[in-house]
Parts: structure tokens; sequence; C-alpha cells
């Protein structure tokens, strides 16, 4: 499938395993340059040499932040000024009963 990707900057948060990982590989697969994110560099270098195994001709940029602060996400904006597609899947919890969880969809928070 060409879903004419060539010359565009992906850059997809969360992407050293699982879904991330799956998601960047099919955009380099599809020719758009990758922006690989992961927390250590060694997590980004793992995934960037995963994609390589099936995409060699990947091209591919590591960036390892932690993005779920502030500061972060300044400083991967100031280094990737242009990107054109952003899969944001960037996951942060902390353990917490159930009762603690707050959000929209739940009851008592409308």
């Amino acid at each position: 499938m060409d879903l004419q990707l060539k010359g565009r900057v992906a850059l997809v948060t969360g992407s050293t395993a699982g879904i991330g990982l799956a998601i960047g590989s099919r955009l380099a697969g599809e020719g758009a340059t990758v922006i690989i994110n992961g927390r250590t560099e060694r997590r980004v270098g793992d995934a960037i040499a995963t994609i390589r195994q099936k995409h060699p001709e990947a091209r591919l940029e590591a960036s390892a932040r932690d993005l779920s602060t502030a500061a972060a996400a300044e400083r991967i904006a100031a280094q990737f000024t242009h990107v054109d597609i952003l899969i944001n899947n960037l996951g942060s919890y902390e353990p917490k009963p159930f009762e603690a969880i707050s959000g929209s969809g739940l009851a008592g928070n409308h």
C-alpha cells in the first residue's frame, strides 16, 4: 500500500514497544521519516534497530525524552521544528485506587 508518506515527518510518542513501535515501523516502511521516542536512549536505540531489521532503508530520528513533562515537549519541538504527522501514543500513569481517578467519563465528574 502506498500512503504517499515519502518526504513526510512523523513523530510517534511512546514508540519503543507495542503499538507505538508497530506504528513507527509501518510509517517508516511507507517512506516517512519517523522520530522514535522513548524515555531512555537504550530503548530508543533498540526500537530503531528493530525497525531497521524490517526496513533497512528507513529514515529514523532518535528522541530519548520523557514527554510527560512540558520542558521535554518544548525541547523536542525546538529540535524537530517541522512535523507532518503526530501519533500521540504516550502513556503516563501512577498506581492509585479507582475512586481516586478523575476523568470526564467517570461517574461524579460531569
